[in-house]
């Protein structure tokens, strides 16, 4: 299996993504999930699509760049409303990208 890259992103790309990363990376050693992770803020998701190359995108913010990346919101790591069905769609998407499923 290889490994997926995941960008997490908040307003400040310091404090929400914070805790997006940690949950996504416990989430991916879990599942046996190899992966790489990157904090950033909004306003710089343009830049990193070019430099880092996601494959997927977890977001406590509205994202306006143009992607063809799947974005799926990480609300639910700071609530904990919703998070096993958050948690079951990023590991369907990053299984589809490692082509597991």
């Amino acid at each position: 299996m290889g490994k997926v890259k995941i960008m997490c992103v908040c307003g400040t790309g310091i404090a929400t993504s914070t805790v997006v990363h940690n949950g996504v990376a416990n989430m991916c050693k879990r599942n046996n999930i190899e992966y790489e992770i990157i904090q950033c803020k909004s306003l710089e998701v343009k830049s990193k699509l070019n430099t880092f190359s996601p494959d997927l995108i977890v977001s406590t913010t509205t994202i306006s760049t143009a992607t063809t990346i799947p974005i799926i919101s990480g609300i639910a790591f700071l609530s904990g409303v919703g998070l096993e069905k958050v948690e079951e769609q990023i590991i369907v998407a990053l299984k589809q990208k490692l082509g597991v499923v």
